[in-house]
């Protein structure tokens, strides 16, 4: 199946954006359409990578229908009989390695749910195997990586979907579509946090060997690329456009256990084009009462709430308007992204969230962190000249 192609540039992405966000509330069924039908033959996907991200997957592909999970890859034989639960009535074939699976010819499509250092390797194979690929967050580690999968895309033509399950909130879709549109006026500033709360207890390296992946920078990329890259993802999106520079300064002050190299606080500065500024902070040892997420952003018009979960809602500054709520039903957002995927599989075209997307993201973060780790003001071009190596000299390890 040919993927339909635009001729746009990655530089076009951004400007094609706020008519991507006007679509993808209709391809999301939120217009009275049923989503989710994606034709009465099954599609047979495979999954590699049954731990926690990917058994959310299968949960939420089990819940779609006319696709059926017919193969699993774990290295864990106790996470693929846990994940053979959740798809028990497909009856899934098992594979203890990706490229015995990826041997198959009866696949259209394969998630990739394991962890971040992993993605360009089975992302690539999957796609050079000839089938489609769902990719978990971040898309990769390293801007060779991102080059990497990004010409793997363009030379196989095959749909490349990248899971920033955020873009799939209708309330964030139908605030987009709205925000692009000027009718909030130009935004200026961004202000955001994501504070985590903690029990104030110190874990013990050993406890955590299951899982020793997401604490090595080298591995997950540190918890700002593994986990905030959702909430600066979200700023980007708004912005309409990525950052040009980023300004730093955090490390660990905490939450101090070998074999944990994470971040434990951070604040941000990003200078978006047409001198326009994102101020980002992290916090992983806040206290409930002091912590949460919100994402506040300032135009011309309005002050913009970007709840993480709940309604968006625009604050007007103009006297006696009252606020304009944005608000729908409680969505599962895994369950719209897998269906984004499926529907982008059916209709011969790149996803809403593409690589282009993933790339950015990703891009965005490594700025962000560098600009962390050493303590000064990066240019984006910067990060691209340096490639974002894997063990960062300025990062700290214990």
């Amino acid at each position: 199946m040919g993927i339909k192609k635009s001729g746009a540039t990655r530089r076009d992405f951004f400007r094609q954006s706020a008519v991507a966000a006007a679509v993808a509330p209709a391809v999301l069924g939120l217009g009275g359409e049923t989503f989710g039908q994606v034709g009465k033959s099954d599609l047979q996907v495979g999954i590699i990578g049954t731990g926690g991200r990917g058994r959310s997957e299968l949960t939420a592909i089990a819940k779609v229908p006319g696709v059926r999970v017919a193969a699993m890859c774990d290295i864990s034989p106790a996470a693929l009989e846990e994940a053979k639960q959740v798809v028990a009535e497909h009856k899934p074939d098992t594979y203890s390695f990706h490229r015995d699976l990826l041997q198959r010819d009866d696949l259209q499509a394969v998630f990739v749910a394991t962890p971040p250092q992993l993605h360009r390797e089975q992302v690539v194979e999957t796609l050079r195997a000839g089938f489609h690929c769902s990719a978990a967050k971040p898309l990769a580690l390293t801007v060779n990586e991102l080059n990497d999968i990004e010409q793997t895309v363009r030379s196989t033509e095959k749909i490349l979907h990248v899971d920033q399950q955020l873009r799939y909130r209708p309330q964030y879709l139908q605030a987009m579509k709205r925000i692009h549109a000027g009718e909030i006026g130009k935004v200026g500033f961004i202000r955001a946090q994501r504070y985590s709360n903690w029990s104030g207890k110190i874990v013990e390296g050993d406890s955590q060997k299951r899982k020793n992946w997401l604490y090595r920078i080298e591995q997950s990329g540190d918890t700002i690329l593994e986990n905030q890259i959702h909430n600066i993802d979200v700023i980007n999106w708004i912005m309409n456009a990525h950052p040009i520079r980023a300004t730093g300064l955090g490390g660990q002050n905490m939450i101090e256990w070998e074999g944990n190299d994470l971040l434990d606080n951070y604040g941000l500065t990003f200078e978006y084009p047409d001198n326009r500024f994102a101020v980002f902070s992290k916090i992983s040892y806040a206290v409930s009462e002091l912590g949460g997420t919100f994402i506040h952003a300032y135009s011309e018009k309005a002050g913009a709430d970007v709840s993480y979960d709940g309604p968006v809602t625009f604050y007007w500054r103009q006297k006696g308007k009252q606020p304009t709520v944005i608000d729908t039903q409680n969505v599962d957002m895994n369950l719209f992204s897998v269906q984004a995927f499926f529907e982008a599989i059916r209709k011969g075209r790149q996803p809403f969230t593409d690589v282009e997307v993933g790339r950015d993201a990703v891009l965005t973060s490594l700025l962000g962190r560098k600009a962390i780790y050493e303590r000064r003001t990066v240019e984006w071009d910067e990060l691209l000249k340096e490639g974002a190596p894997p063990l960062p000299p300025e990062a700290r390890f214990v």
